[in-house]
């Protein structure tokens, strides 16, 4: 059966008012259909197809190019490149082949019997792009390019006049633009069919039911298009000489072509419109009852509906790249990094890796959860440079992480930027071990305590600040391993702040001279975190550091962990305020003033205790300068007790009127006993006390 050049299909028609040509269609192109077991990374393949279809017809698009290692094909031991190498071998045959065009159409659909129907129709368009792309390559530079020349002669596309072949050119253009639009419903429909499947929608059964018959005839009318397309390309290069009647018989046929594809894709677009407006809020609304229902066994039905509607294996592993399901999180806190596909500046990446994957407790944790990476483009379609930061970062960090990302369900994408409020700063939103949101973002908990702060719940962060108290285990912790077990063990440590070069050298020199008179005290300079970047500044920072290891990237950690310090006291503050509240918000709010205000510091403390001292400007020098004064005190009030002392002496002491009964007993020696309040020596005081009550 010859099929007929006018299409009785109108975009009103239903599913049930087929012709008889449409219902025989369909019969034919449903018999070439095996199975739909091989699948496509339709997405990037579509788009890298379309690049080329777009330039060819215009020579002013920008292009972005892909390689096919790239591109996945699941359940063939064939590879992707050559199946379209095959298909376009096969459509070249075709054209010379004496059958009828619908014959020839139903053989090339055999060939793809076992795939998709969205694979087929972007494998069929890939095929018959690498013959058009080249068609048009050669005829756009052989007058400027001796190779391009020397291929137009071998291939006969050295017309004289090619101006009389533009109405064929032109209508081939616009078919082509209609294969284009028509296969992406197909893919749009087909990205949609998992839904169905988990959320059992009458509805939206019924619009998908309508909906199927019109990609059957899609698939064959884009096979079809394809094949008559590239037949009047190979028509063109055995043509001697230019005929217009031939010409404009041939562009009569391809406008023809391209009138009945637009017809049947504008049908079509409104039945796929109509099952995504019915199907994704049912998806929007799944994802928000199952988050709330705290009545879940364990969290895969709700990872599923997120992550794994298109793929059973939809997490990679980056050192192994090997492929990850689902049910290796069953049971586990999962951490999901939502982020921009360049994920996180580069500071927060690597203290975000220094507190989790390479931290010394991390192995005491570490089969209790999992970070997963959860890329989101700032667009619908991601970018080049959007797939070579993420293939770099999926590669390189050692987290789960999406395998195809730009597969998301647009459902998914919403439901997470308007429930979690996701914008352009990345969060890390923590599901616990039965799914449900216990933290909406972590990120601040996890780079000021690391493994500590598991299961890294809202509720953890608030226990956390209550146990807090300011000292330089909170101030340096999680910045260096090294220095945290200087602290743990009780080390004196002055930490300087200037962006003043020559003021922090002279510190640095002071402190040499009280290190070689025999007083332990390591010195860490952190610079300013507003000059940190400076060169001159991150050689000093090196020079002066480098008995610490404190590194100019450390210095940096040091700088973001008081920043996430003050975000987290202030949101768990919001919540419910915890016992030291305004001293720890006091405490690091003082700390980043003075580091804004330029002003030269130094604070310094022994170990894990919270007593301590902060000294400001030329405060800092007369602690050096009386030197004499407090190092004699050392020995009976402590390091930190001495230069208060001192400070005292010279700024005059705060007053305090805090008291201490301390029992007398037989025998006691006469001692000094420091104030629990203001820390300074206290004024001993002899209290009599009737004991006439026993």
């Amino acid at each position: 059966m010859e099929l007929s050049g006018n299409d009785s299909f109108t975009p009103h028609s239903s599913s049930t008012q087929l012709s008889t040509e449409q219902e025989f269609i369909i019969s034919k192109t449903l018999l070439t259909h095996e199975s739909d077991v091989i699948r496509v990374d339709c997405k990037i393949l579509f788009q890298a197809m379309e690049n080329v279809m777009l330039y060819a017809s215009n020579s002013n698009n920008t292009v972005e190019v892909h390689t096919l290692d790239s591109i996945e094909s699941f359940a063939t031991k064939e590879t992707l490149e050559h199946a379209i190498y095959k298909l376009s071998r096969a459509i070249l045959c075709e054209c010379h082949n004496t059958t009828d065009m619908h014959a020839r159409t139903i053989v090339l659909l055999e060939m793809l019997g076992n795939y998709r129907w969205d694979a087929k129709v972007v494998l069929i368009l890939t095929a018959f792009a690498i013959n058009y792309g080249e068609f048009r390559l050669i005829l756009e530079v052989y007058s400027h390019n001796a190779l391009a020349a020397s291929l137009a002669v071998l291939k006969n596309l050295c017309w004289r006049n090619s101006e009389a072949l533009r109405p064929q050119f032109k209508a081939m253009e616009m078919l082509i633009k209609e294969m284009v639009k028509l296969a992406k419903c197909v893919v749009r429909f087909e990205g949609l069919l998992p839904l169905q499947l988990v959320l059992h929608d009458d509805h939206a059964c019924t619009l998908m039911a309508g909906a199927k018959s019109k990609i059957y005839l899609a698939t064959y009318w884009i096979f079809r298009s394809t094949l008559t397309s590239a037949s009047q390309i190979t028509d063109l290069i055995a043509m001697n000489q230019e005929n217009s009647n031939t010409t404009v018989n041939a562009a009569w046929g391809l406008s023809s072509l391209a009138l009945r594809l637009s017809r049947l894709c504008s049908s079509l677009r409104m039945q796929v419109d109509a099952y995504q407006e019915q199907i994704e809020p049912k998806l929007y609304e799944k994802l928000t009852v199952l988050l709330e229902d705290h009545t879940k066994v364990d969290n895969q039905e709700l990872l599923h509906l997120f992550f794994s509607l298109n793929d059973d294996f939809p997490l990679k592993e980056s050192s192994s790249q090997e492929k990850v399901g689902i049910s290796t999180l069953k049971h586990k806190v999962v951490m999901l990094l939502v982020s921009k596909p360049d994920l996180l500046p580069i500071e927060q990446t690597l203290l975000l890796l220094h507190q989790t994957h390479e931290h010394p407790d991390n192995k005491n944790i570490e089969q209790d959860y999992e970070i997963m990476w959860v890329p989101i483009s700032s667009s619908e379609t991601w970018t080049l440079e959007e797939h070579i930061s993420f293939d770099y970062l999926s590669n390189s960090l050692p987290w789960l992480s999406i395998r195809q990302p730009w597969l998301r369900n647009s459902a998914v994408v919403k439901m997470i930027r308007h429930e979690w409020k996701f914008e352009e700063r990345p969060l890390l939103v923590v599901l616990d071990p039965l799914g449900s949101v216990s933290n909406y973002n972590a990120i601040d908990m996890v780079l000021i305590w690391g493994p500590k702060a598991f299961p890294f719940s809202d509720s953890r962060e608030k226990e956390l600040w209550e146990e807090e108290n300011w000292n330089l285990k909170l101030m340096l912790g999680g910045t260096d391993h090294f220095l945290t077990k200087m602290v743990e063990g009780g080390e004196n440590i002055c930490i300087c702040g200037s962006g003043n070069l020559e003021w922090i050298n002279e510190i640095d020199s002071r402190i040499k001279k009280l290190k070689n008179a025999g007083l332990q005290l390591q010195m860490i300079y952190v610079g300013s975190r507003n000059s940190v970047e400076n060169e001159s500044m991150r050689t000093t920072l090196a020079d002066i550091n480098k008995d610490s290891s404190f590194t100019p990237m450390k210095v940096q950690f040091f700088w973001l962990r008081l920043e996430k310090i003050k975000d987290s006291i202030l949101r768990a503050g919001q919540i419910q305020t915890f016992a030291n509240y305004e001293t720890m918000l006091e405490r690091v709010s003082e700390l980043l003033d003075t580091d804004d205000d330029n002003t030269n510091w130094a604070v310094f403390g022994c170990g894990s205790s919270n007593d301590f001292v902060k000294l400001k400007g030329n405060k800092i020098m007369e602690f050096f300068d009386r030197v004499p004064d407090w190092a004699k005190k050392v020995a009976t009030l402590g390091f930190v007790g001495a230069i208060r002392s001192v400070d005292d002496e010279v700024n005059g002491a705060v007053a305090c009127d805090h008291t201490t009964e301390v029992p007398y007993d037989e025998g006691m020696v006469q001692g000094t006993v420091v104030c629990d309040k203001c820390k300074r020596v206290m004024r001993r005081s002899i209290v009599y006390k009737c004991d006439g009550s026993k």
